[in-house]
Parts: structure tokens; C-alpha cells; sequence
């Protein structure tokens, strides 16, 4: 009987296996059609045919054929592509599962609104702050129309803009540049497949001529029309409410795609200044492709021509004043108040050193809840300070009520945050956090108004704890 009942074992096992195989099997084989047809559609729509037959494009197509014949689910496959194509040899090519077909995807956009976050407005004395975290939204562009007036009302004397954390978008940009115009400006051009068909160089300004300025806010008119001719001209002009006061443009290594068009036609105006850090090098407008098999393709059909600096893509726009992006709002209010460049760079990189000294590498910690707003209220937005030996402190005063909070830098890279299924924060104990992007929020119930001081300790990169306390 014992055998009887190992050969049934025997028997289902293999079975199993079959059935597991057979499954792969066939997922496999719809991966590999999905990728051919990936393949066909770069070849019909990139912007740029030529650049399909670089070594660097091939080499991936290679490991997209080798990934798509050895996933075991559908899901490792979109990690896996997009994996290979965050180094790959142009920007702007994701795979994703289809949310709505690729026909409906302009029209989704063009209507989209995208939440209060993408706008923020704040006031130190006669200086505006705008940050502006994504190019997208009919309510972005709103916001962006409502923040000038407010700056025109309050009669700013200089003007902030925050573009670190933008990765781009749509036209939001549009009215962002507009209202600090003080002229038109022809700023750049989209470049299609036709112009590729039909030349071997880069068009230059004297293209330009005769060519009318493309208008308006549809993704879905500009996608048509970017594809239709071989060149899109770009021109920008003064809005009103007009700010002609100073205005200080802050960038990061993430500004990218429309944000970084953005700071680049910025640089037109005599009194703009951009400090930060090299933008993403990733300016090319890209459009969604059904797949096969509930995959959805966007690649690049155009790429842009600055007239000032000549392509973006795999370049970015450098800064007027480099400095980390960290230190980047601090020498702009340095600059406001009247310190020299030179004494504004020195102390901004004394602190860089500091913080190069301290186990997270230089990156400011800030206290982000549902009490500032997760950071849009950015006077009151607690940092910590390193107070040695992997321990940082940060004190924030709180009302009575139920709190969410987590440490973070400014651009989120990463967070610390609660561990699945944490219990709330209790004041005096200690609790182990987890770091990563995208943690859940740590939460504290508070029977009184209190002033609260943080401890966190890092100084176990595996194990980073904190504290809260009162003061």
C-alpha cells in the first residue's frame, strides 16, 4: 500500500509540473508575439529610424527577446523591460499594463486632474515660493493661472520657482514661463520621423522660418500634429499677470521631460537664474501603443531642439549656479538677502561637508505629515539635524488629534516609514522602521498639544529606529 500511494504522489507531482510547464509554456509564447509586435512598432513610429540601429538599441532588443522567453509571469517581464531600458540608449520607452486602449489615452490626459499636490504657493516676507511637481493636469494649469495672480496681488518682490522634484508632463509649462516673459521667444523645436526620412542633420533656427508657432493645450491635437510635420516650432509669449522681479529656478538631476523644456525657456529671460543641478537629459514627447495581450507601449515620437542649447535628450540643461539640489533653495535665499555668490556657494558647501560626514551621505531629512501637509507648507516642515553617531533630531509642535507622519528627503527617494501592520507610535518608546520608497506612514494619536521631538537613529542601516518624546 505504502508503494500504491507513492506512485499516486509520483504521478500528481509530474502532473503539477506538466500543468506549470504547459502554463509557462504558453505565457512565454504570448510575451514573444507581444515583443514582436513591440519591436514593429518602434520600427514604424521612433522619431528617429537611426537610431534603431545603434548597438546599444539591439543589445536590449536581445535581452527583451531573452527576458519575454524566460518570465514567469507577466508582471517580471514589465519590471525586467523596463529595467533594461532605464539605461537605454533614448528616453521615454515604458511598458505597462493597458488601463484604458491607447486610442483613449489623449483624451484621458487632456482631462486629467491630477489633485491639489502638483501646485504649491508659499510666502517668505516679499519672496514667492512656487513648486510645481508635474507638467500634467487641466487643475495643474489652473493652479499655475491662480498662483501669478496671487503673486501679482501680493506684490512679490522675487519669485521662487521649485522644478527638483518635476519628472514633466504636458503644458503646464506653458503659463509657468509665460508669465515671466517679457517678449516673445522662439524657445525650440520638436523633431519628427519626417524630418529623419528626409535629412541627415539636425535642423538649426534658419529651419524655423516661415514655420507657424504650434498653439494650444490638447496632447492629443500635438501628438497628430508632431507626427504630421517634419518640424514643430515652439514659441513663447509674456502673460499676464506679468512678474518681471527676480526669479530664481531650482533643478535636480529628476527635473525632467516637459519640466526641464520648461527651465531651459526660462533661461531666455535676463532675469531668471537656475540653480540646482543638471537636469535629466530626457526631452522627447512620447505616445501610448497597444500590445497584444493586455501590454501597452509608449516610445518617443519626437525629440526637441532648443534654440539656445540644441538637443536636450542625453544633455539636459545645466544650471546657471551648480550646487547639490539640497542646498539649492538655501543659496537662492541667500542670494535674496543680499549675500555675495561667492559667500552664498562657500557656506552652501560647508554644510554639504558636514553632511558628507553623516551616514546618509549628505541627503537633508525632513519630517513630512498630514500636520504640514506632507511638505507643501514648507516654513513649517521640520528638518532634522545630525547630531552624531547615526542619530538625527527634528522638533515639531502638534495640535491634539491623530497624525500621520514619515522621514524623508525632499526628492522621496527613499523614505522611513512604519513596517507592515506596525502599531501606532507611543511617546518615550522606540519602534524599528523600514526604508524604502513608498512605506506606509507611521501614524501617533496625541490627547493634548504638545512640542514633539523625533530621534531617529540610523546608524544600523539595517535596523533604523526612532523615538518621539516631548520636549
Amino acid at each position: 500500500m505504502k508503494h500504491l500511494t507513492l506512485l499516486f504522489l509520483i504521478v500528481i507531482t509530474c502532473a503539477c509540473n506538466s500543468t506549470v510547464q504547459e502554463q509557462n509554456t504558453a505565457l512565454n509564447q504570448d510575451l514573444l508575439e507581444a515583443t514582436d509586435s513591440l519591436s514593429q512598432l518602434m520600427a514604424k513610429y521612433h522619431y528617429n529610424p537611426g537610431a534603431l540601429s545603434s548597438g546599444e538599441y539591439q543589445k536590449i532588443q536581445t535581452e527583451v527577446q531573452k527576458l519575454a522567453g524566460t518570465a514567469q509571469t507577466q508582471e517580471a517581464f514589465i519590471d525586467g523591460f523596463n529595467a533594461l531600458w532605464s539605461d537605454g540608449p533614448f528616453s521615454h520607452v515604458r511598458l505597462a499594463r493597458q488601463e484604458r486602449p491607447a486610442a483613449e489615452m489623449a483624451a484621458f490626459i487632456d482631462s486629467l486632474r491630477v489633485g491639489d499636490h502638483s501646485v504649491a504657493l508659499e510666502w517668505k516676507d516679499k519672496t514667492a515660493i512656487l513648486t510645481v511637481t508635474t507638467m500634467t493636469g487641466v487643475d495643474t494649469k489652473e493652479r499655475v493661472f491662480e498662483a501669478y495672480s496671487e503673486i501679482a496681488q501680493q506684490e512679490a518682490e522675487f519669485l521662487i520657482i521649485d522644478l527638483r522634484n518635476n519628472t514633466g508632463g504636458t503644458f503646464a509649462g506653458i503659463p509657468l514661463v509665460g508669465h515671466v516673459l517679457t517678449d516673445a521667444v522662439d524657445v525650440g523645436m520638436f523633431v519628427s520621423r519626417k524630418w529623419w526620412s528626409e535629412n541627415a542633420a539636425a535642423p538649426s533656427t534658419e529651419n524655423l522660418e516661415g514655420l507657424k508657432p504650434w498653439q494650444g493645450w490638447s496632447i492629443q491635437s500635438f501628438w497628430h500634429d508632431v507626427q504630421e510635420q517634419p518640424l514643430t516650432r515652439v514659441k513663447f509669449h509674456p502673460m499676464t499677470p506679468n512678474f518681471d522681479g527676480p526669479v530664481y529656478v531650482l533643478t535636480s538631476r529628476k527635473t525632467a521631460s516637459a519640466a526641464e523644456f520648461s527651465a531651459d525657456a526660462f533661461a531666455h529671460g535676463e532675469q531668471v537664474t537656475i540653480i540646482g543641478e543638471t537636469t535629466a537629459g530626457e526631452m522627447l514627447s512620447q505616445k501610448m501603443f497597444d500590445l497584444p495581450h493586455g501590454l501597452q507601449l509608449s516610445l518617443p515620437i519626437a525629440e526637441y531642439y532648443s534654440t539656445r542649447i540644441g538637443r536636450i535628450e542625453g544633455k539636459g540643461v545645466e544650471p546657471d549656479i551648480t550646487i547639490d539640489q539640497s542646498e539649492a533653495l538655501g543659496v537662492a535665499f541667500a542670494l535674496i538677502e543680499g549675500t555675495s555668490l561667492e559667500t552664498a556657494l562657500q557656506e552652501a558647501q560647508s554644510r554639504l561637508k558636514v553632511m558628507d560626514k553623516e551616514p546618509l551621505g549628505g541627503e537633508a531629512i525632513y519630517l513630512f505629515g498630514n500636520m504640514n501637509n506632507w511638505g507643501k507648507k514648507w516654513d513649517i516642515t521640520p528638518k532634522f539635524e545630525y547630531k552624531g553617531k547615526g542619530v538625527y533630531e527634528a522638533v515639531a509642535a502638534f495640535k491634539k488629534g491623530s497624525f500621520e507622519f514619515k522621514a524623508a528627503p525632499m526628492n522621496w527617494d527613499f523614505d522611513y516609514g512604519a513596517k507592515s501592520g506596525q502599531q501606532p507610535v507611543k511617546l518615550g518608546e522606540q519602534v524599528s522602521l523600514i526604508k524604502k520608497g513608498g512605506s506606509d506612514n507611521l501614524k501617533i494619536e496625541l490627547t493634548a498639544a504638545s512640542e514633539l521631538l523625533f530621534s531617529l537613529d540610523v546608524s544600523n542601516k539595517d535596523n533604523a529606529t526612532l523615538i518621539v518624546r516631548k520636549k
